[in-house]
């Protein structure tokens, strides 16, 4: 325990006393309710000190002293039927204490001393007892409450419970306290009151009223209690914050586009009606056509949809806020225009598919027009053919069959983009891809496989003169077909022929089979060989020599050759192992089984545009 106040001596002065008596006490303890407390009685006695007795009294509601212990130097005793006599006892040092504080302890006790001849006196302690209250509860309005009220509307209810000394609430709006009023008035006020409990403890409540605008839709509230405890110290409880649903009228009604802003043909686009009164108003939706309004539709969550929009629905459209309660100088009806961007269907001049004979001539338009002036390209796959609305095709050939694409688009306005397709067909009668002429191989029985590829449309048919099974493969125009066979002495007198024929007409192609034998060079004795890959730097130089002399023969007989001073010899033969000729008319494949014979020291080969022989 603490004490609060000064120490009060009291002394009293009796003329002729033996001795002196003097008490002290605290003025003031502090005790919360159920703790212990301990009232001291400090006391000193000059003279005489026989017969010292110690009273402690209270002073009871009728105003009178009361006695509740008492002890000397051989006895203590503590009262009955005083409300202490089984809480209260007197120390040793005559501190009377008591186990568990009551609200009813808060009153004055008093110590008095007597010793006998040196007199008597007594001491003075106030001893205030403290509860804390519960945490606070609220009650609010849950009613919708409406800015439209003449007077203020009530909010809530706080309640504090079970507190001692009384507790006071003050009330908090968006976390600012509001000032305590209590007189009625057309703004704010609050109706406090307390209760005593039969326990002796304080209940406290406050109910607030608030006249309200549109600004406290989103206020939040809350109260406080305010409470003493012991030694002064302050203390507060917060209660839970807590909204009120208001209902006010629209002031502003905003109508918008929440899709892309650039709008094109195709796209979902969603309008957006919204008003600032609570609840939310239903919606109506117009067009606008001729100065006239065509109603689309009502709904609640003020939202319209236009799903895979058409350049008909441009124009401007119109909003309406149903709030009957807004006064008339709110304008609840709003207007939107949007613009769709777009591409009309492409024409072309000519419909296709287009059939055309070989070497003719084609010129297709494509034509359109849109909110913008379009892009048109002629392509065909990835090949970029025109940047212009015309496809011009000059002497078609079966490699310009396919289809055709026009493309038209807005390069300002992404994925503005149409299509139209053309097919193209091209007709004639069969063309033989290049195929060589002139087939070799080393000798009779040596198998060759020879590859007739023709286009033309319809698709050829091939055939051959040779009775051998086929392997015919096709893409687009263009047919393929391979046989393998050996060669025979039959083969290379009369050829081997291929055939394409369709409707329109043949082609023919031979190939003149050849048996070349190869030429082979005489072998290399070992001894040879040795000296090749072990030999010293004599054989070295002996080698770049021979090279030399056989360099300047080479030479002279060139020149003599030039001159005319040399007979004409025979062309150098050819044995074709593998050989692939291409060009816009043949493809021929061959293989063999034997490597090429060699050619003459110069490496001159025969020319198939020679009949005769070559120098």
């Amino acid at each position: 325990m603490k004490c609060l106040g000064g120490i009060i001596f009291l002394a009293l002065a009796v003329p002729g006393a033996l001795g002196s008596v003097e008490v002290s006490v605290p003025e003031q303890l502090d005790v919360e309710v159920g703790q212990p407390v301990r009232i001291p009685c400090t006391h000193t006695i000059t003279g005489s000190k026989s017969n010292v007795m110690v009273e402690w009294f209270i002073i009871n509601k009728l105003g009178e002293r009361q006695r509740i212990a008492f002890k000397d130097a051989t006895s203590s005793v503590t009262d009955p039927d005083t409300g202490y006599s089984d809480r209260a006892t007197m120390d040793s040092d005559y501190t009377l204490s008591i186990s568990q504080a009551e609200l009813m302890d808060e009153r004055s006790f008093l110590c008095q001393v007597i010793a006998g001849a040196a007199g008597s006196q007594e001491g003075k302690t106030e001893l205030k007892v403290y509860d804390a209250p519960e945490q606070p509860e609220v009650e609010y309005n849950r009613a919708s409450l409406s800015v439209t009220e003449q007077h203020p509307s009530e909010i809530g209810t706080c309640t504090s419970r079970n507190g001692y000394p009384v507790p006071s609430i003050v009330w908090y709006k968006d976390g600012v306290s509001l000032p305590t009023v209590t007189n009625h008035n057309n703004k704010m006020y609050m109706t406090p009151r307390v209760v005593k409990e039969a326990s002796g403890l304080y209940t406290a409540t406050n109910k607030l009223y608030l006249k309200l605008s549109k600004a406290d839709k989103d206020s939040r509230y809350h109260c406080q209690v305010h409470f003493q405890m012991m030694n002064g110290r302050k203390h507060t409880l917060d209660s839970e914050d807590f909204q009120i649903s208001l209902y006010y009228h629209t002031e502003v009604v905003t109508f918008k586009l929440i899709s892309a802003a650039m709008i094109k043909e195709g796209d979902d686009v969603t309008l957006q009606c919204s008003a600032d009164g609570f609840p939310q108003p239903d919606y109506t939706f117009y067009k606008l056509e001729d100065g006239e309004e065509v109603d689309l539709r009502t709904n609640k969550d003020g939202i319209l949809r236009l799903k895979n929009i058409t350049k008909q629905q441009s124009g401007k459209y119109q909003c309406e806020a149903l709030d009957f309660d807004a006064p008339p100088e709110v304008e609840l009806k709003k207007d939107l225009s949007i613009h769709v961007n777009y591409l009309d269907p492409l024409v072309l001049n000519r419909k296709g598919p287009i059939t055309v004979h070989r070497g003719e001539d084609v010129q297709v338009s494509c034509i359109t027009q849109g909110s913008a002036t379009p892009k048109i390209t002629w392509r065909k796959g990835e090949e970029q053919l025109s940047h212009s609305g015309t496809l011009k095709l000059e002497k078609v050939s079966y490699k310009s069959s396919g289809t055709y694409v026009c493309e038209a688009s807005v390069p300002s306005i992404h994925g503005l983009m149409k299509t139209q397709k053309l097919e193209v067909v091209v007709e004639g009668k069969p063309s033989l891809h290049n195929n060589p002429s002139k087939v070799t191989v080393e000798k009779e029985g040596d198998s060759v496989t020879l590859t007739c590829t023709a286009s033309g449309h319809p698709k050829p048919k091939i055939t051959w003169n040779v009775e051998k099974q086929q392997l015919q493969t096709s893409s687009d125009n263009a047919v393929t077909s391979k046989v393998s066979l050996p060669v025979t002495s039959e083969m290379v007198q009369s050829g081997v022929m291929c055939n394409a024929t369709n409707k329109y007409g043949s082609a023919q192609w031979s190939f003149h089979l050849a048996i070349v034998p190869p030429t082979t060079a005489p072998p290399m004795t070992s001894g040879e060989n040795h000296e090749l890959q072990g030999g010293g730097g004599g054989a070295v130089i002996a080698v770049v020599v021979c090279v030399l002399l056989l360099l300047l023969v080479v030479a002279i007989l060139y020149c003599l050759h030039k001159k005319g001073k040399l007979p004409c010899g025979k062309p150098g033969k050819k044995d074709t192992v593998h050989t692939e000729v291409k060009n816009d008319d043949i493809v021929v494949e061959m293989k063999t089984g034997q490597q090429a014979e060699a050619s003459g020291l110069l490496g001159l080969n025969g020319d198939k545009r020679h009949a005769g022989d070559r120098c």
